[in-house]
């Protein structure tokens, strides 16, 4: 009995579930959430199917990110499934949602069959014995010629070199004998001149025609070059016209046009390919309606940015924020969390202060300078409380989700002064973090360069080699079954850095509890600013301060 075909495979999984839904809560924010009940539930079925189904996919050199979309149909609750990225064949095992748009390959597609033409006919003339032949004897001319003119500019040298002892000879004959000495080497010198000129006229005139003999290949190469890119520019735009993106409201865009209304002039790559625009994709093509969403990652963890097999993350906000603003239109829609100022309550102390600078306790959750959204900080709460001050009053930062011991200083001189001692790294600071886990390490040094995550702002990746240097060393001071107590000294200061040390598999693999980007969501992120030492920039004498920990175990 023939098998059934994979695109008649239903792709909606019925959700047995007892708890209530009264299907008036709104969406959770796409980019910033904790897995709702339902979604998790859902979560749990697929992955309990993966393991049955394709329990290799733990096996592989890196996992990827999968999604469930638990939605509302007239048959009652259920669930969609999908992965990020390209078609995977051999993932089909599974009724995953279709690709928004699946690319044609090769061939299949008669713009890239022209194409394909095109690079073949390049490759023709670069692989042909003609065009090494002429690359060849190019090289070959090039050599001899700078040879054969350095070596007639240095016979007219000595020469030169030669009349000029001549010259001072002739001093001591008589003037008849001593003018005809003088005229015979003056007119030496002019025919070396003029036989040097004509040489290397005549050699850069080889030369040239050894380029020209090459340049006509190149020419061949550029203009077929030049067809090739006006030929791709109209495939990919006949792609973005085709790529097309469905919302609630029953609106379709392409994809070009989301991004341009979200000022991004060029899609990125991969753009549409994640797993939450595919579940919303069908789930609007179907007329099912979205109540909660969940993507977790699946497989061993990449070497770059820090992603946990089985653990949830959120949708990346490059690829996916401008698609999903759209694709959610019609829906209601949780506001964006992290644009609520969660500092707006709470009280800074100061610990320290003289005319020169101030050393405040900064509260979690306050940011350090004005954002994008929220201009509540620590800079301009201080602008208010010292309206005479001078010159930039933040010489270093903490996260927003960071509580701890800050220096602001009042003048420029002091401003710049600690700008130098940062710079230098003889300010140090100590923090202590509370990890999700215990590890079996007491102390040791992590150092792992650090560049931002392009396609997750605000995070920071592990890279090898783009990334800058970054250095921390740490001191276990207290471990239970399942909590680290770890003092944390920064040798360098990049973002995010104590956090990714922290949680990444190469450093000690183990986030800092309440660490929303890099870990789980708490009540707070378990970080804290707990001692700084430096000198005073007026007076040289040495500052120290220490706060209490505002967190247990």
């Amino acid at each position: 009995m023939p098998s059934t075909p994979l695109t008649h495979i239903s792709k909606l999984t019925h959700l047995d579930t007892a708890e209530a839904y009264s299907g008036s809560e709104p969406f959770e924010y796409p980019h910033f959430y904790t897995p709702t009940h339902l979604a998790k539930e859902a979560s749990k079925k697929l992955q309990e199917k993966l393991k049955a189904k394709l329990p290799n996919l733990t096996e592989r050199e890196k996992g990827r990110m999968f999604g469930v979309l638990v939605v509302e149909s007239e048959k009652g609750l259920g669930y969609l499934s999908a992965y990020s990225g390209e078609l995977q064949p051999e993932l089909e095992k599974l009724p995953f949602v279709p690709p928004v748009y699946q690319l044609p390959k090769g061939e299949d597609f008669p713009e890239m069959a022209s194409i394909n033409a095109i690079s073949k006919e390049i490759r023709t003339i670069t692989e042909s014995e003609s065009y090494a032949l002429a690359q060849e004897q190019l090289k070959h001319v090039e050599k001899e010629t700078e040879e054969n003119i350095r070596r007639e500019k240095a016979k007219a040298k000595k020469a030169k070199a030669e009349r000029r002892a001549l010259r001072e000879k002739a001093a001591k004959l008589p003037e008849n004998e001593r003018q005809e000495w003088l005229d015979k080497l003056a007119r030496e010198g002019a025919q070396d001149g003029m036989d040097l000129r004509r040489f290397t006229r005549a050699e850069n005139l080889r030369l040239e025609e050894a380029r020209k003999a090459a340049a006509k290949f190149d020419e061949q190469i550029n203009q077929l070059k030049a067809q090739r890119k006006a030929k791709s520019a109209e495939l990919q735009d006949q792609i973005f016209k085709a790529y097309l993106f469905q919302n609630a409201i029953g609106e379709t865009k392409d994809v070009k046009q989301v991004f341009e209304d979200f000022k991004v002039d060029v899609p990125p790559a991969g753009a549409g390919e994640c797993a939450a625009p595919k579940l919303f994709q069908y789930a609007f093509q179907h007329s099912l309606k979205p109540i909660a969403l969940a993507e977790f990652w699946w497989g061993p963890s990449p070497s770059s940015e820090i992603r946990e097999h089985g653990k949830f993350y959120p949708a990346c906000k490059r690829k996916c924020e401008p698609i999903l603003s759209f694709m959610l239109q019609g829906i209601s829609v949780k506001p964006n969390p992290l644009l609520e100022n969660f500092g707006a309550d709470k009280k800074l102390e100061t610990l320290y202060e003289d005319e020169h600078l101030v050393i405040i306790n900064k509260p979690a959750g306050l940011l350090s300078v004005p954002g994008k959204h929220i201009a509540d900080s620590v800079q301009t709460r201080l602008q208010e409380r010292y309206p005479d001050a001078t010159g930039p009053m933040i010489v270093h930062r903490l996260d927003q989700d960071t509580s701890g011991l800050m220096i602001v200083t009042l003048t420029k001189e002091a401003h710049k002064q600690l700008q130098r001692q940062f710079l230098e790294r003889t300010i140090h600071k100590t923090y202590v973090a509370v990890l999700e886990r215990a590890i079996d390490k007491t102390e040791g040094v992590i150092d792992l360069p650090l560049i931002l995550d392009i396609d997750n702002r605000p995070m920071q990746m592990v890279h090898f080699e783009h990334g800058k240097p970054a250095i921390t060393r740490y001191r276990v001071l207290e471990t239970t079954a399942n909590r680290t107590l770890i003092e944390l000294k920064p040798l360098t200061g990049r973002s995010h850095q104590l956090r990714v040390h922290c949680a990444h598999k190469l450093g000690l693999h183990a986030p800092i509890h309440g660490d929303n980007l890099y870990g789980s969501l708490s009540d707070r992120l378990c970080l804290h600013a707990q001692k700084i030492k430096f000198k005073h920039p007026v007076t040289g004498e040495k500052v120290m301060e220490e706060t209490e920990m505002p967190f247990s175990v």
